[in-house]
Order: C-alpha cells, then sequence, then structure tokens
C-alpha cells in the first residue's frame, strides 16, 4: 500500500469515528451495557473508561497487526471491554483516556475469551471502521452502582480465578520483589497486606508497574498515626502460599476513597494482622483458614474441581514407611535464595544431578516424605507431608533419621518413632487439589501445616468466647 492510500484510509477513518468536543457531542437512546447480546446491529452505550492498556503488535499465520483495548463501565456499574484493531488501534491508543466518559455504537459483538478477558461480562465490544467513539469529557457520573464489597474472610471461601472487590485498612506495605516467569522474562510483585473488621488479613499482590507506582505510593502514606483504607476493585482470587488476591489489567485501586464502607475501618483504627480474640479454635491461631470435615472436603471437590486450603482435626492412623517412603534425596542448592528440593538422580559415578538446577554434586540433603492416613468421625483421606512439616511432626530431620537405619546400637528405628505418632489427633492445614490422569480425576492432598492440639486451652477459650457472645445477645 502506497503513502498516500494509507494517509487516505486513515483519514476516511479519522472522519468516521473522530472525536468531537463536549458541546457538540448528543447522546440519544443510550442503552445499558447490561442489554448488549451478539445479535444486535444497533446500539449505543455510554461509558466511563476505568482502564486502558498499551498498545501491542501481535501476529496470525495470515497477517500481522497491533491490537488496544480499554475497559468501560456505565452508571449501573456494568463493564465492558473495547478492542481496537490495526488502523483503529492506532488513531484510539493516544485519544482514549482513563476517567473520561465516551458515548460507543456501530461496533460488532462477540463472545469474550475469558483467557484474556476477566472482566464480569460474557460479551467484547470490537471496533470498525464504521464506529463511532464521541467523548463527554470528565463528567461524573450520577449514581452509579458497584457490586458490595465483600469481608475478606469469606475471600477464602471462594473459588480461585474469581475477581472479587474488597476493601481494608493497609497493615503493612513489603518491597519490590523480581519474579522469574517460565518464559525466561522477569516482572516484578509487590505485595501489600489488608485486614477488615472480620480479621483475617490477606496479600494483595501488585505487579508490574502498578508495584512501582501504586506501590510505593502506599508505602510513603503507611504511617502508624493515620488510617489507610485501600479498595481494591475487579481482582482475581488466587493461590500461592494460602489465598492471594492479585491485581490484573482490570482492577482498579482506590486509596482512602470516601465511600459509606470505609467509615467503619476509620472508626475501628489501625486493625491488627490477626484477630486478638479467640474464635472457632483453629481460626484463632491459624487466622485465614476454616475447618472442614472429610466428607465435607470430598462433596465440595466433587462439585467443582479447585484449590483450597482448608484446617481438619483429625486422628493419624497410618504412616507408610515401606518401599523407602520416608525421604527422598533433594538438592541443596538455593534457587531466587529458597531452597530448590528437587528430586535428584544417582549417576554412574555416584555423583547426584539435579534437574531444575542442571548441576552435578557429590552429596544431597534428605527430605521427608510421608503418605498418610487421616481419619475423623466422616472418614478417611490420604494426605502427603513434605520436609518442614515431616521435621516438627518427628522432630528430627530426615538425615538423622536416615542415619537411624544404618545404627545397630541404638533402639529407635524409624519405624517405631513413627509409629509413636499413630492414634493421636492434630490439626493439619491442608492444600487440597485435583489431577487428572487418564481421564481419571484424582484427589491430592498435602499437609502444609501442623499445630498440635491442646486441648485445655482450646476449650476455655471456646468458653470464653460462647460467654461474649451471650453477654452480646
Amino acid at each position: 500500500m502506497s503513502e498516500d492510500t494509507s494517509s487516505s484510509s486513515k483519514r476516511s477513518l479519522q472522519f468516521s469515528v473522530e472525536l468531537p468536543s463536549p458541546q457538540s457531542a448528543t447522546f440519544e437512546n443510550i442503552s445499558p451495557i447490561k442489554s448488549l447480546n451478539p445479535y444486535q446491529n444497533k446500539w449505543t452505550i455510554k461509558g466511563r473508561v476505568t482502564h486502558k492498556r498499551s498498545i501491542n503488535p501481535y501476529s496470525t499465520a495470515t497477517k500481522n497487526g497491533h491490537v488496544f483495548s480499554f475497559d468501560i463501565v456505565d452508571t449501573k456499574g456494568c463493564e465492558v471491554r473495547v478492542t481496537c484493531f490495526d488502523e483503529i488501534a492506532e488513531l484510539h491508543s493516544d485519544r482514549v483516556e482513563v476517567g473520561s466518559h465516551y458515548v460507543i455504537s456501530k461496533g460488532s459483538i462477540k463472545e469474550a475469551n475469558t483467557r484474556y478477558n476477566k472482566l464480569n461480562s460474557y460479551l467484547e465490544i470490537i471496533m470498525s471502521g464504521a464506529s463511532i467513539l464521541k467523548c463527554c469529557g470528565h463528567e461524573e457520573v450520577p449514581n452509579q452502582e458497584h457490586s458490595p464489597f465483600i469481608l475478606i474472610s469469606e475471600v477464602f471461601q471462594v473459588t480461585n480465578n474469581t475477581l472479587v472487590d474488597i476493601i481494608g485498612v493497609v497493615v503493612h506495605v513489603g518491597d519490590i520483589i523480581p519474579i522469574h516467569r517460565k518464559d525466561g522474562t522477569q516482572t516484578q510483585k509487590r505485595v501489600v497486606r489488608i485486614n477488615d473488621l472480620s480479621g483475617s488479613p490477606i496479600d494483595i499482590n501488585l505487579w508490574g508497574p502498578t508495584s512501582h507506582q501504586r506501590g510505593l505510593e502506599l508505602k510513603n502514606m503507611l504511617t502508624s498515626d493515620s488510617v489507610l483504607i485501600l479498595v481494591v476493585r475487579n481482582a482475581r482470587v488466587g493461590y500461592f502460599n494460602g489465598k492471594v488476591v492479585n491485581v490484573i489489567a482490570a482492577t482498579t485501586l482506590h486509596i482512602n476513597p470516601p465511600f459509606l464502607e470505609a467509615e467503619p475501618l476509620i472508626l475501628r483504627g489501625n486493625l491488627p494482622l490477626h484477630t486478638p480474640y479467640f474464635s472457632a479454635a483453629i481460626t484463632h491461631i491459624n487466622g485465614k483458614y476454616t475447618r472442614m470435615t472429610i466428607s465435607s472436603i470430598r462433596e465440595r471437590m466433587s462439585v467443582k474441581p479447585e484449590t483450597i486450603e482448608t484446617t481438619l482435626l483429625v486422628v493419624l492412623r497410618f504412616v507408610n514407611v515401606t518401599n523407602k517412603t520416608l525421604y527422598y534425596i533433594a538438592c541443596p542448592l538455593k534457587v531466587n535464595e529458597k531452597p530448590c528440593k528437587k528430586k535428584c538422580t544417582q549417576q554412574v559415578d555416584d555423583s547426584w544431578f539435579c534437574p531444575r538446577c542442571e548441576m552435578t554434586m557429590a552429596e544431597c540433603n534428605y527430605s521427608y516424605l510421608l503418605p498418610m492416613k487421616l481419619q475423623n468421625v466422616t472418614g478417611t483421606i490420604w494426605a502427603t507431608t513434605f520436609d518442614e512439616v515431616g521435621t516438627q511432626l518427628i522432630n528430627k530431620i530426615a538425615k538423622e533419621l536416615c542415619a537411624l537405619q544404618n545404627d545397630t546400637i541404638t533402639t529407635q528405628t524409624p519405624c517405631s518413632m513413627i509409629n509413636k505418632l499413630v492414634s493421636h489427633r492434630y490439626s493439619f492445614t491442608l492444600l487440597v487439589s485435583t489431577n487428572t490422569c487418564n481421564s481419571e480425576s484424582k484427589m491430592k492432598v498435602t499437609i502444609n501445616k501442623i499445630y498440635f492440639v491442646d486441648y485445655k486451652s482450646e476449650c476455655d477459650a471456646l468458653l470464653v468466647e460462647i460467654a461474649c457472645l451471650s453477654t452480646q445477645a
């Protein structure tokens, strides 16, 4: 295509989608975003831009080009993503501004790709050369409705990848941490911890530029004298050593907002990291996990396979000590300042090779791998314990337990030490997930933490809580 032809094409696009001044823009027959459907030809919507992405190149088998998208929300709190390609993307990437309001019409409506689009909308608008995009300025949208905030304690019961809106008091802002992705690239993360009146703190992960800009702003504003309120909308629930909330492209952050929901938090003042009172035994110790039974875990996983973290009060019935399943040979090196612990393979020259670090070493560590059968009144379940919990449970590191197998003098053996653990009650924090192998789903249970149950303190604290509740009633 020649330069003249390209310029002519761009002029025609500008004519059909030019952004007029607010005075010349007329708005008639505005439809709510909620009413859109893929079979509509004539529609007009109006909304405020909540987020815009930079223009990026894309490549397919047939062509190369550029893509640009932005998200808008209307007065009812409904949102939708608008995507532009090639010349349309180049035209609007600099003109669309976050916070401004626009009228949009004459675009195609299609089903959103949930792999990339995490908004609470199953549709997406694709703008064409005939589309109209008119700016209405920075006017305030009256009576704007939002989805209600949920308590942080409720987030721990939400399925991963769900979008949530939460509000809380900032209790900690961490430093920026470099994160290495699987594809070899690197990004940055900053963890912001918030708490609310439910007494359950949760970590908010800020990624990329957000970790630098908003993260630094929060860190500078966090003091012990004032209450710092953070609103997080359209954030995605995830899992990393417990439930977390990830800030994504569609997420909006508000610091010290003039919301009615913020007033009780401001009056309460700076909240502690954990609940200062006793609640349902394990919740007091753990702060963020709820207790479940084995039957309720099986029922929940059968309805909707997901990854959940819960606390289980059980009796240890059996530990599988056959076939040298007590431990495995683990890599002693560190990756990102954390122990690798990848299983090593023995070479011909009796050295050990780590497939993760791709290094050979003369000696390795020993790491626990204990398959255990747990039981309560609702049933039994198999779970696996790794090194940290295994060391707490047996009160010896795996290398010491391995040395006992070759010691002919001591009366202690690995089997005798483990048998002493059987038939006692423990409180375990479990990570439960579902794996699919050969079209068959299997439940995988890993023990993350262990709490040795003190029944006297549990009962005393529970009686205190019941007395407080009775007084309030």
